[in-house]
């Protein structure tokens, strides 16, 4: 079995990609004239891996026999666990960009409530649907929605052929998919519709299985139950910060399209170093700590595009550099903003529920 024991490290890589996606997106601020980790988008592979490991520890919990309301059933968890941060990045990306149009003059009363009426798609978490009927202000969300149409195919298979998916059914698939990818675009910055499906969609159809093969490697590892001395550790580390640091370095200076590829078995790497815990000290503390890092990253990654919408209405002729740091100093303001908002409502939920439950349904 995969290690229950917590691992800080998943923690600290989903709050260091997180901002590599931020950095990478700050391009799209109109005021930058210089660029951050251009190849930056890369690092969303990372999220899909992570989704995928996870996705087969948790299907333990449900039932293979029954694979139709399994499925659900973990889809509705999945998404309960991020929908409320969503909805509310959503609220200030929407009012973020129709600012933008009044500052723009191109805003009016109609146009506003045609705005809002095309959010719906949004809403739904159906971006990467191919149904077009609506607009999409919180662009880096289109990542959710792949990552939940992708789960649900990938988690019957989980259940009913776990053996298969985290051993060299993963990785077939992930080849397959990158393969067409690479084919058809040869870069992995695209969430374009291609013949019956997105690029989105194919693109967490393959880190998520990447991520079930990662799952078989961390479990056979741990049935090793191999312990390594200090100093196999500590060179296996530095192993790991060298993967972290080429990876980097291949996102700002990269040789062309296809170096995505190079990047993505890089992150595949790290990814094993993280989830298997050979580098992480032992009995780390600081869970809490760790723990606010890694609903950082959900939070950030939910809240930037809001921050440049902003900037660019209020700040495009402003010098680069103080840009920047606004764009920064933003983020961290909209995500407490968030948290503020998050807690407020589900304090209010929790006290308003048990009188709205007596008001809705008799009781048995």
């Amino acid at each position: 079995m995969a290690a229950k024991k917590y691992n800080p490290q998943i923690d600290v890589a989903k709050f260091l990609f997180s901002i590599v996606v931020i950095l990478y997106h700050s391009n799209k601020l109109v005021a930058l004239d210089f660029h951050i980790l251009p190849y930056g988008y890369t690092a969303v592979e990372f999220f899909f891996m992570i989704s995928g490991f996870l996705m087969v520890a948790s299907s333990k919990k449900f039932d293979p026999q029954l694979p139709g309301r399994s499925t659900f059933n973990f889809t509705i968890n999945k998404i309960k666990g991020f929908y409320l941060y969503f909805l509310i990045a959503f609220a200030v990306a929407f009012f973020a960009r129709n600012f933008a149009f009044y500052l723009e003059n191109t805003l009016t009363k109609a146009s506003f409530f045609n705005n809002a009426l095309l959010s719906l798609n949004e809403i739904l978490l159906s971006h990467t649907s191919g149904i077009d009927f609506g607009k999409i202000y919180n662009g880096p969300t289109w990542y959710l929605s792949a990552m939940i149409f992708a789960m649900m195919f990938l988690f019957p298979i989980v259940l009913k052929f776990k053996e298969w998916i985290t051993g060299s059914g993963g990785l077939v698939i992930a080849v397959f998919l990158y393969a067409i990818i690479s084919r058809e675009k040869g870069n992995l910055n695209t969430v374009a519709w291609w013949e019956i499906t997105s690029f989105g969609i194919m693109r967490a159809l393959a880190g998520l299985s990447l991520g079930c093969f990662l799952f078989g490697l961390v479990e056979r590892v741990n049935e090793s139950k191999l312990k390594l001395r200090a100093v196999p550790k500590i060179l296996l580390f530095v192993c790991e910060l060298g993967l972290t640091a080429l990876l980097l370095l291949v996102m700002q200076f990269n040789g062309g399209s296809r170096f995505d590829f190079l990047a993505l078995i890089l992150i595949f790497f790290i990814t094993f170093f993280v989830l298997s815990g050979l580098t992480t000290p032992e009995n780390m503390g600081g869970k809490r700590f760790f723990g606010i890092l890694g609903k950082f990253s959900l939070v950030a990654y939910l809240n930037h595009r809001s921050v440049i919408y902003f900037l660019n209405g209020v700040a495009s002729e402003f010098p680069p550099k103080i840009v920047f740091v606004a764009y920064i100093i933003g983020i961290l303001v909209s995500c407490l903003f968030a948290e503020i908002i998050y807690k407020t409502l589900t304090f209010s939920w929790k006290k308003l529920s048990p009188t709205v439950k007596k008001l809705v349904f008799k009781e048995a």
